[in-house]
């Protein structure tokens, strides 16, 4: 009996090393007044949230981690061209938390008004605990990475997402890898750019992985006058190196409710009202194959909403490979 209890108690203590060794290492380079080391990536996240940026910051997280319940939110509005915020991994990967039944504001990671910032490196997934679908008390996670403005005249601008692979569930027909909004707030709640500086501008998106979504990437901001537009979005770059690798689709049409989204037609890239003056280039987009049965088909690069007015602008679109697949008899755009 004593052999059997002093076996028991070297395993259970082995076993407790083991896991203090898996739990994830995050360490900064101290700029602004941060750590040297946090606990996790949560907690670093929450020191840089209340942080007066005074200097470039960087976060790296090394080993995996579990994303609280709604996703890291990224609040700081301090970050700078001189003084930018970059947030790293290092060989592991983030699993996104077990979600609230019933939200539909879930992420991995949510840029909330920030500036500057890089979100870079990691590998994010779906946890395999959500797995309820519908809408009324689904427990998924929405969106890879989501951007939002944080007041009618402060966007999110500048930002940098690369070198992710996302993987989020492609049997919820409302996971979207990349959204970005500044026609509500994070919370889904109201709250519409009432001029450019309240948009979601300039933000860039390169070597990205992106799979099991229903939407490799959505942008959606109110309709672009002369004295309001979203502009300078930059998805895959000028060069192969920099694109962006995009599998898609749902065959059941989204429905959850966010002011301006139309889940009509699954894309790889779809911009709502936007696209004013923006780059899509380098990236390859291929449709899970399917049967689709949304009326307005599936699309590779879509662009729709109301009309720009009072714009000029030019946009770019070259060098994207766009494979669409439908097993039905709908349209493809």
């Amino acid at each position: 009996m004593k052999r059997t209890i002093v076996f028991l108690f070297t395993m259970a203590f082995a076993a407790c090393v083991f896991m203090q060794n898996a739990k994830a290492q995050v360490t900064t380079n101290g700029g602004s007044g941060l750590d040297a080391t946090y606990p996790s990536l949560a907690s670093a996240i929450a020191a840089l949230n209340s942080a007066t940026i005074s200097s470039p910051v960087v976060i790296t997280l090394t080993g995996n981690e579990t994303a609280p319940a709604g996703g890291y939110s990224i609040t700081q509005l301090g970050g700078t061209a001189i003084n930018p915020i970059t947030i790293q991994g290092s060989g592991g990967t983030i699993t996104a938390g077990l979600q609230t039944a019933g939200s539909i504001t879930d992420a991995v990671f949510k840029i909330i008004g920030g500036d500057y910032i890089t979100i870079q490196n990691f590998t994010m997934q779906e946890n395999s605990g959500n797995t309820v679908a519908t809408l009324s008390s689904n427990t998924m996670t929405e969106f890879g990475v989501a951007i939002f403005a944080t007041t009618a005249t402060n966007g999110a601008q500048n930002n940098t997402i690369q070198n992710n692979t996302i993987t989020l569930s492609s049997g919820y027909q409302n996971a979207i890898g990349v959204f970005s909004t500044s026609s509500s707030s994070s919370t889904n709640g109201t709250l519409v750019a009432t001029s450019t500086a309240g948009t979601n501008s300039n933000n860039k998106f390169y070597g990205n992985v992106i799979s099991g979504v229903a939407y490799g990437m959505y942008f959606i901001c109110p309709a672009n006058t002369a004295s309001l537009f979203e502009t300078g979005i930059d998805i895959g770059g000028t060069s192969s190196a920099t694109g962006n690798t995009i599998t898609f689709g749902n065959a059941t049409q989204a429905n959850f409710t966010w002011t301006n989204f139309n889940g009509s037609t699954p894309a790889g890239i779809y911009f709502r009202n936007g696209g004013v003056g923006c780059n899509v280039s380098y990236n390859s987009l291929t449709s899970n194959d399917l049967q689709y049965v949304q009326t307005n088909g599936l699309g590779g690069i879509v662009s729709a909403g109301t009309a720009p007015t009072g714009v000029s602008y030019a946009s770019v679109r070259n060098n994207n490979t766009i494979v669409l697949n439908n097993k039905g008899t709908t349209a493809i755009n």
